[in-house]
């Protein structure tokens, strides 16, 4: 598929197909952040997916337009953890096989959210390009489809839903703060929004060190990267050399991009269950840490915040809190 296909109707496509798996998720108003930059400031829970993250609606998309044959040979992904969970828990659904190839880096609960919804889980290497090239090997083995976590015209397409429901929810957000990892999220949410309000703003947020798209974008093409251990385990990490939709789409429509500290994303996982009553991964809180750190960037008065991941082993969490 062409890149320009990938587009608001195209999009609109995707919110109907995948409408039985994936839910419409709130825009909550967050008092306090609003209060503390005198703005209005509105997270969206996708948190509230049935797997705990957006994730879902990508993988949902992708298998909801398997045909027969593909969908009975199984699938196969490479995964740091949600994504993994979503095309498990849609393959499980649909009763059928799936394999997920993840790198020793990936967190233990992840891995047993995974295995719960009955897919086979395969540790291999131990960074995330390792992880796929198994994934390559065994759909080839095995004739199964593999699902790119981000590079895929079905996934940028179901992660742009959240675009949709964020500008039908608030008409006037004129400005959204995203994860920023391999780009499937950053690019389906900047094709939908900058079609529908063309002012718009996109913001990626990513961790301060293996940041594989901002050092792309920053050269100019796609360059390597040191995948080290994070807090925000689904930011860091390579992009693959073959990419063929998502650097071209980030480098386009992504306004700014905010790195944050591990510290900053342990302060902000801490504020979101403290303040905001809400369970975010590393990852998920990025974005939040963005707004507490009072970035230089310029922001509009009327912000979307995605909030998505709530996979994180609460001892962890709770022992973050206790240390700050």
């Amino acid at each position: 598929m062409l890149v320009e296909n990938i587009n608001l109707d195209f999009i609109r496509q995707a919110a109907s197909a995948i409408e039985e798996i994936a839910c419409r998720t709130p825009l909550k108003k967050s008092i306090n952040l609003s209060q503390r930059l005198q703005k209005n400031v509105y997270l969206k829970m996708e948190t509230m997916q049935d797997t705990g993250a957006f994730k879902l609606r990508g993988a949902a998309n992708v298998i909801m337009h398997l045909s027969e044959k593909e969908k009975a040979s199984g699938v196969v992904t490479a995964s740091t953890g949600n994504h993994g969970r979503a095309v498990a828990y849609v393959a499980n659904a649909l009763g059928i096989k799936a394999i997920v190839c993840m790198s020793s880096l990936v967190p233990v609960n992840k891995i047993a959210a995974i295995e719960q919804l009955g897919a086979q889980v395969v540790i291999y290497g131990d960074n995330q390009d390792l992880a796929t090239e198994k994934a390559l090997q065994i759909a080839q083995q095995q004739q199964m489809r593999f699902i790119s976590p981000f590079d895929d015209p079905y996934v940028i397409a179901g992660q742009g839903t959240i675009a949709l429901e964020i500008l039908q929810q608030r008409p006037e957000i004129d400005t959204i703060i995203t994860q920023l990892s391999g780009g499937g999220l950053a690019s389906g949410i900047a094709i939908a929004a900058k079609a529908l309000r063309p002012d718009i703003k996109i913001i990626g947020v990513s961790v301060d060190h293996g940041a594989a798209m901002y050092e792309s974008i920053k050269a100019g093409k796609i360059v390597n990267v040191l995948e080290q251990a994070s807090i925000a385990d689904a930011l860091p990490g390579p992009i693959p050399a073959d990419n063929r939709y998502t650097f071209d789409i980030c480098r386009r429509l992504i306004d700014d991009i905010v790195l944050v500290s591990e510290q900053q994303i342990k302060d902000a996982m801490c504020y979101s269950l403290k303040q905001e009553k809400l369970v975010l991964e590393g990852a998920g809180a990025a974005t939040i840490a963005m707004l507490l750190q009072r970035s230089p960037v310029k922001i509009g008065d009327n912000i979307a915040v995605i909030c998505s991941g709530d996979n994180v082993d609460m001892k962890q969490l709770l022992n973050i809190c206790d240390s700050l």
